[in-house]
């Protein structure tokens, strides 16, 4: 077995794991650089796992992302949902993202005054 069949048999499995964790849940993907963070990404983090645990909500995964490449709108959130659609959410503070995760995960709806506008 060659080292790049090894490889792609690894990755293949660890594909699989992480498909298998995401499957039925909502990701909330936060953009998370150091400009991110200079604007407030880690109270934005820390609100996103206090507002899962406080809910009891476990349909959603939060992750991170490093630059997104709009330092101007960050901190930048994406919501994709269990429907396959993404959202992606611009200036975002502890409390909006508490309202973006609340809305997403218990009543399945975006909240479009928080949709980033190109």
């Amino acid at each position: 077995m060659t080292y790049r069949e090894i490889y792609d048999r690894l990755r293949d499995s660890a594909e699989d794991k992480i498909d298998k964790k995401r499957k039925g849940k909502i990701r909330a993907v936060l953009g998370y650089s150091k400009c991110s963070v200079s604007v407030g990404a880690n109270e934005v983090l820390k609100a996103m796992q206090e507002v899962l645990v406080e809910g009891e909500i476990e349909d959603v995964i939060i992750e991170t992302t490093g630059c997104i490449g709009l330092c101007s709108k960050e901190p930048l959130l994406e919501i994709y949902t269990k429907d396959g659609d993404r959202y992606t959410y611009e200036l975002v503070t502890p409390k909006k993202a508490r309202a973006i995760i609340l809305s997403h995960s218990l009543y399945d709806e975006e909240l479009e005054e928080y949709i980033l506008k190109m």
